[in-house]
């Protein structure tokens, strides 16, 4: 198995039969997959850091795709007109809301509701579980209230208390410099509550020390389990 870093919170893992890309958002040219392979493109919601209309060209190549779009990522067929995409793409589409389970083919996707926007996957394929948190995450700030921060807190952790001991393959986690001194607080409740063999940092806005830190301070317990990404592009092999 393959694990691609593309960049920012977008992953291309690789199996055998399958291939699962998540949250592809940037504009230049497409990831050049394996056609012999089943393909399903995942979008956790529709921020610009997480989606790109241009994902759905990729059916124009590859022919055994399917795309899984979080609640809230919505468009018409003027709109879709407008910007050179086939109005017929709904055929390739399947729209997943919160606390949704569904079988395609022989995969099993759950989803869990975000903290900011769309949805969390959870997903069961050729015998591994992968988790991609999207934008669920304690998004916790010291720039904001109290009450504002109990409530992200308590939301964040009633959502991941819902799979508490559930076993994960691979996990896919932000890790947000962005904010600043309590950016370890979504990292550090996932890993004390699920069962992960490995989680891969993401939504570091290419701040990659941030890794280093984290696994050196506030996550040192769970060293052994984060993976040591440095640059787009990097590949991992399991």
């Amino acid at each position: 198995m393959k694990i691609v870093y593309i960049k920012h919170s977008s992953f291309l893992v690789e199996l055998e039969k399958h291939i699962l890309l998540f949250d592809y958002y940037m504009d230049g040219e497409l990831p050049k997959l394996d056609d012999n392979k089943e393909i399903l493109v995942f979008t956790s919601h529709k921020h610009s850091d997480h989606f790109n209309l241009k994902i759905f060209n990729l059916s124009h190549k590859y022919s055994n795709i399917h795309f899984f779009l979080g609640a809230g990522v919505r468009f018409n067929d003027k709109y879709l007109k407008r910007n050179e995409i086939d109005i017929d793409i709904d055929k390739y589409i399947t729209t997943l809301y919160k606390r949704q389970e569904i079988e395609y083919h022989d995969i099993h996707i759950r989803t869990l509701r975000s903290t900011d926007a769309g949805v969390a996957y959870i997903i069961n394929c050729e015998n591994m579980t992968f988790y991609h948190a999207g934008d669920l995450n304690n998004w916790c700030r010291e720039s904001e209230s109290d009450d504002y921060n109990k409530k992200m807190k308590q939301d964040y952790e009633n959502e991941l208390n819902a799979i508490k001991g559930l076993h994960i393959d691979y996990s896919f986690v932000p890790l947000d410099p962005n904010l600043e001194n309590t950016y370890y607080l979504g990292m550090n409740y996932f890993l004390s509550v699920v069962d992960t063999n490995c989680v891969f940092p993401m939504h570091m806005w290419d701040k990659y020390e941030y890794i280093e830190k984290y696994i050196q301070n506030e996550g040192a317990i769970y060293s052994d389990k984060v993976v040591r990404i440095s640059k787009p592009g990097q590949e991992f092999f399991y």
